[in-house]
């Protein structure tokens, strides 16, 4: 039911941007909304992060091997991605966003901090207040509205530059985006399952959510799977957050990349950032992506736990 309102919005968003894509004031204001939203999620996206930081405090050892395992994911992606004969597997759709070109190390650079800085802001504010205010606020409410206020931010965008988007052009293995994701995800988690305590079966379904955290701790939990399910919970936030603070520099490798790395939420929260730092052609690849491997996420949870 939510990816069919997200999708929903997506088009609605379009829809606006295709009336609306001769009015320059439209077009300037829908993008500044669009800056000045991203900025407003990744705020309360601390302050989530600072609800559960009770959470992430209870076990250093816990906490660390979950983030731990976030960044092998990251380094294993990022060093295939490296790879000549991958990238040539990968055409470009069109330019990066703002990947590319004289000056752009740096802006992607600004870019990165700007998101930490803005994710450390909404932590930080959140964390003044009194537990039982914290308690009270409507965070995840709040996230939702802002998410699918994005999305129709860049649906606009999608439908103001559709003369120049030709989905015909798209390459048919771009169908199999999400399953190389899921694979090379899965693929991380046995990594971790052989470098680390944990077994390979847990390395698996540690790495099974696709950054979907609110689900696979759940799905986890209700096996009994207490521990595993804390580890899930923080894997995903930090394959989430690492996704998002690494976008700019991430497209400047590859334009996929990004996709790759967000995983379940390529279809939500990554959204906005793959189409600023990767291009518009590449938004429509990351929500099917996204809608695939967020799909994909219960049936492999059952399928590893037995």
């Amino acid at each position: 039911m939510d990816m069919l309102i997200l999708f929903g919005v997506l088009v609605l968003g379009g829809l606006a941007g295709w009336r609306w894509r001769r009015v320059a004031w439209a077009v300037t204001w829908n993008r500044n909304l669009t800056k000045a939203t991203i900025a407003v999620l990744l705020g309360v996206m601390g302050a989530k992060l600072a609800l559960h930081r009770n959470l992430f405090a209870q076990d250093a050892g816990v906490f660390l091997l979950a983030v731990g395992s976030s960044l092998l994911l990251l380094l294993l992606f990022t060093g295939i991605f490296a790879l000549a004969g991958l990238l040539r597997r990968h055409p470009k759709l069109e330019a990066h966003g703002d990947a590319t070109g004289p000056g752009h190390g740096k802006a992607a650079l600004r870019s990165v901090a700007l998101n930490g800085g803005c994710i450390a802001l909404g932590f930080g504010l959140l964390a003044l207040l009194p537990a039982s205010l914290a308690a009270r606020l409507p965070v995840d409410a709040a996230t939702t509205w802002i998410l699918w206020a994005l999305l129709l931010f860049v649906g606009f965008d999608l439908g103001v530059e559709a003369h120049h988007l030709d989905l015909r052009k798209l390459p048919p293995h771009l169908l199999l985006v999400p399953v190389a994701n899921i694979a090379l995800s899965l693929g991380s988690g046995l990594l971790v399952g052989l470098l680390t305590k944990l077994t390979l079966r847990e390395g698996l379904l540690l790495h099974a959510g696709l950054g979907w955290y609110s689900l696979s701790s759940v799905l986890l939990a209700e096996r009994g799977l207490v521990l595993l399910s804390i580890l899930a919970f923080i894997h995903n936030v930090a394959r989430e957050l690492l996704a998002i603070l690494s976008a700019p520099l991430a497209a400047r490798l590859n334009p996929y990349l990004p996709i790759y790395l967000g995983g379940a939420t390529s279809m939500d929260v990554m959204l906005p950032f793959v189409q600023a730092h990767s291009g518009r052609a590449y938004t429509l690849v990351s929500f099917y992506s996204g809608v695939v491997c967020s799909l994909a996420v219960v049936p492999l949870v059952r399928l590893i736990a037995g």
